[in-house]
């Protein structure tokens, strides 16, 4: 939205609940701000009865703003994308993996009636069998390194929320094994920071344990700050930003068992590198 605006485009957010959040980014003060005011339900069953009322609202909405161009994206965007009547361009953002989304049954109606399904991986944008077209965008990371990392430290480093879709519990599980063979190494999760790419430098190697991803902004941040990463071949997200074998290593997602041999085969490689830089 920030680049649309620099570049004099009009734009506004148009938020559905009437709590929304704090920003998590600062906005360009170009972006106009409009919200449908309607209260978020507590109980997901209740989501049907302020359906209609979201609809109502937002067709109120453009037909006052008249845009070029409305993206949508999540449950509430794929309700609004599959059953709102009015006529302008549509694009859906799939922000995540299709499946792991709450209300599925709202995506195929929405997948024929936009114009575009955009998304960031290609195994996401496999899942949108009912759109005219698709597309793929990754993220991109604006992080800036601040040197080497640290690959002498002998610690691995997780980033990630605290959720169930990270799987830390399965983190830990294995990280007990790789444990009892390199008792040396530690396992560092990082509270929350500005500073992210010192972060990461304070570390050898990223792991991550994932259940699902969308777009997994700390593999491809690690990487751009130096370190080699292991993970899963969740979906999705870590096959289209890892080069197995070369940046890391990515793990058929079922398989504890090459997870520990990989993630220590790696810990052995960085030693040994360091131990040759050292000159020993």
């Amino acid at each position: 939205m920030n680049a649309l605006a620099e570049r004099g485009h009009d734009v506004t957010l148009l938020t559905v609940w009437l709590e929304s959040l704090p920003d998590a980014f600062p906005l360009d003060e170009r972006i106009h701000r409009r919200c449908l005011k309607i209260k978020e339900p507590k109980c997901k069953l209740t989501y049907l009865w302020v359906l209609p009322q979201i609809l109502c609202r937002f067709h109120r909405a453009v037909r006052e703003m008249n845009p070029d161009t409305v993206l949508l994206f999540r449950a509430v965007g794929a309700w609004i994308g599959g059953w709102t009547s009015w006529k302008g361009r549509l694009v859906f953002e799939s922000h995540g993996a299709r499946w792991s989304n709450n209300h599925l049954w709202l995506y195929p109606r929405m997948e024929r009636r936009v114009e575009s399904v955009v998304c960031l991986t290609r195994g996401d944008a496999a899942e949108y069998k009912h759109a005219r077209c698709v597309a793929v965008i990754p993220n991109f990371s604006d992080i800036e390194p601040k040197g080497e990392p640290d690959y002498g430290a002998h610690r691995c480093v997780f980033v990630g929320r605290p959720c169930p879709e990270k799987n830390i519990e399965r983190l830990e599980r294995l990280w007990a094994r790789v444990q009892q063979t390199h008792p040396d190494w530690v396992l560092e999760r990082h509270a929350k920071t500005e500073d992210m790419a010192s972060a990461y430098q304070r570390g050898s190697i990223l792991v991550m344990t994932s259940r699902s991803e969308g777009f997994p902004m700390s593999l491809v941040e690690a990487q751009k700050c130096g370190l080699p990463c292991v993970a899963f071949d969740c979906k999705y997200g870590p096959a289209d930003i890892i080069v197995d074998g070369e940046t890391g290593y990515v793990i058929p997602y079922d398989d504890d068992e090459a997870f520990v041999k990989k993630l220590e085969s790696l810990m052995l490689c960085v030693v040994g590198w360091v131990r040759r830089q050292a000159g020993m």
